[in-house]
């Protein structure tokens, strides 16, 4: 619900031990970091972005008040008038919270507590909460030491600001709070699945972003870092890892409700997955295309096949402005494939049954109704893939009920699953094929006559699906010996089902894939090259103009040789490069544009190993040479230390 975008467009942090600002006792009155700082994380912001800063980002303190206030001012731009208060009936009616929340002091606590750095789109200003919630609900004596200046460590400020200025980068380019999106309320849960690629691609980069904690005269490290990071192993780990953050019980907030939160942190979890596995076969210029085309529903971020090849538009659900007995209806919203598997995940106390509960959604509507004397009615009426997904969903609605509210559910043949409720409610539900309708009151004798009336909630298909139809003819896209299939700007072409080539091409670039990669894979945007030989086991390759980044591999995981390139994320003008024979085993040999250079023969260096840079420089053949740092020179003999002297 558009709630939902509203808490993770504002907290642009994940929980977590990433600390905006760390203040010590004594510490100055500000958490904004220096110039130099903040310069060296736009750097790194532009370089893993491919993009440059259109215009400056100021930066400023923002007190508790100040935070709340912004809260308040975003609350009050989406929901004037009675509509907060509303919302706030149908979200409690929902089960999403309980009754009389005030959400407005949810979303103001969530924040305060959590939030450690914030973009704010509309004053275009980058606000660091003072004093640092993360410090001031730490332990006393557990306070970090201080950071060096320039210090952009992986747990360090550095981090979250990167997460912070990939908002604002984006914002100039795809602006946030474009006019259009405030221009129809008819599907909210479309604005959580933008929520979800902001999150997400800001995730990504601050994953990227690791690496640049190296010092630079550790190009070895830096290296081992990235290339682990991007690594099929590193790959999945991230990715399990986030993938699995919004079912955390440090989700948790005192004082939210669990699915409010839950919610909160899915766009980290399924944004990241989403946008990483759009760059690892696309590169930025794939991420710039989904900017451009955004995805309309949470369930296409969370099956990216339904967002990226072929679009699965959502079945629109309409339910009637008024139901028989007097029925006005208050408000209504859309929950979304992400907001039921929260929902059900949380109260039914398994995360996973809820993602399972919630898969198969294609549409839905809820709605709150006012009756005489103030009674109220809510109506919830979704589609789905298939009948048997609507009956597992109807059956886990009663079964929530009945967990929660201690309902006594009752089912009699030829009638729909009906419950009452300890506090004189009372609900049904019911499936006609691959729709199903809540309703519940706290009227009970009104029911039977609001569900008559709410018989004729609509369910349209998308409009869109009928010219895609008429594009893609029956014969052609289901061929098993030559196949081909259209989707706007999208086409895949396939031999033999898919087993022996298969080519998809947009306005981005093109993909190749022959005998399922057994053969090669090779894959082309106007900056982005990725192709291997035999999955990957024979050769592999790939770089991106726009990062100035290169990787070629020869055997697996580069046994046989590899080289890499990429501009160092402290400094984007040095260039650091890599390259290995049997997997550095044989030689290797690492280099930095400003001079630093390093060369290995033999593991270890043994046979021969040279050093230099800046402040530095080593000689060594079979563990015999000499080392100079800064005001120390070291003598070795066969790798042992003989001598060392010291100059003032």
């Amino acid at each position: 619900m558009k709630l939902l975008l509203l808490l993770a467009a504002l907290a642009l942090s994940m929980p977590g031990p990433l600390s905006a600002a760390a203040l010590t006792e004594g510490a100055p009155a500000s958490n904004i970091p220096s110039a130099k700082d903040l310069a060296g994380i736009r750097r790194v912001v532009e370089t893993l972005r491919g993009k440059k800063f259109l215009r400056d980002v100021p930066t400023r303190d923002i007190s508790e008040n100040e935070l709340r206030a912004l809260v308040d001012r975003e609350i009050a731009k989406d929901y004037p008038g009675r509509k907060l208060a509303d919302l706030q009936e149908l979200m409690a009616w929902l089960d999403l919270m309980p009754p009389n929340t005030d959400l407005r002091t949810v979303c103001e606590d969530l924040l305060v507590d959590q939030v450690e750095g914030l973009y704010d789109s509309d004053s275009k200003t980058m606000c660091i909460p003072y004093p640092s919630p993360i410090v001031t609900n730490r332990p006393a004596g557990k306070h970090p030491p201080p950071k060096k200046p320039g210090d952009l460590s992986a747990l360090d400020t550095g981090i979250v600001f990167v997460h912070e200025y990939t908002h604002a980068l984006e914002d100039q380019y795809w602006p946030f709070d474009s006019p259009k999106d405030h221009e129809s309320q008819d599907s909210t849960d479309a604005d959580n699945a933008r929520s979800f690629l902001l999150e997400g691609s800001a995730t990504r980069l601050m994953v990227e972003a690791l690496p640049a904690g190296f010092e630079r005269d550790k190009p070895g490290a830096y290296v081992l870092v990235w290339n682990l990071l991007h690594s099929g192993l590193g790959e999945f780990a991230m990715d399990y890892v986030l993938s699995r953050a919004w079912k955390s019980p440090d989700v948790k907030v005192p004082g939210v409700p669990e699915a409010l939160a839950r919610a909160e942190a899915m766009p980290y979890s399924f944004g990241y997955s989403f946008c990483a596995k759009i760059m690892r076969n696309w590169g930025l210029d794939g991420l710039d295309y989904i900017y451009d085309h955004p995805p309309l529903t949470s369930r296409q971020v969370m099956h990216p096949d339904k967002c990226w090849e072929w679009r699965e538009l959502p079945v629109q659900v309409s339910l009637p402005e008024t139901l028989p007995g007097g029925w006005r209806r208050l408000t209504d919203d859309t929950v979304g494939e992400a907001g039921m598997a929260a929902l059900l995940g949380s109260q039914l106390k398994n995360l996973d049954r809820g993602l399972r509960l919630a898969r198969g959604w294609e549409g839905d509507r809820a709605a709150l109704y006012e009756g005489p004397h103030g009674a109220r009615l809510l109506a919830w009426a979704s589609s789905w893939e298939s009948p048997s997904a609507a009956e597992r969903f109807a059956r886990a609605c009663a079964e929530e009920r009945s967990k929660v509210h201690k309902a006594v559910l009752t089912r009699k043949p030829g009638r729909p699953l009906a419950w009452t409720r300890p506090d004189g409610g009372a609900g049904i539900v019911r499936c006609e094929g691959k729709h199903a309708l809540l309703m519940e009151t706290d009227k009970p004798s009104a029911l039977a006559e609001a569900d008559a009336g709410a018989g004729p909630a609509t369910f349209t298909e998308p409009p869109q699906e009928a010219a895609r139809a008429a594009a893609n003819k029956s014969f052609l896209r289901l061929n098993p010996l030559l196949s081909r299939r259209r989707d706007g700007d999208y086409s895949v072409t396939k031999s033999l089902w898919g087993l022996l080539q298969r080519h998809d091409q947009n306005s981005v670039g093109a993909a190749e894939r022959i005998l399922l990669g057994i053969v090669g894979e090779w894959r082309r945007t106007s900056s982005f090259a990725k192709w291997d030989l035999g999955w990957g086991l024979v050769a592999k390759h790939q770089s991106e103009a726009r990062r100035r980044i290169s990787k070629t591999t020869l055997l697996p995981w580069g046994v046989l040789g590899s080289h890499f390139s990429t501009p160092v994320l402290q400094n984007p003008s040095d260039t650091l490069s890599r390259d290995t024979l049997l997997w550095g085993l044989a030689a290797s040999r690492t280099s930095v544009a400003n001079g630093a250079h390093s060369l290995r023969i033999l593991p270890g260096g043994l046979l021969l190993r040279t050093t230099t840079a800046p402040g530095k420089r080593a000689l060594h053949i079979l563990g015999t040479g000499v080392s100079h740092t800064g005001a120390s020179t070291r003598f070795r003999l066969f790798c042992i230390p003989l001598r060392t002297t010291h100059t003032r």
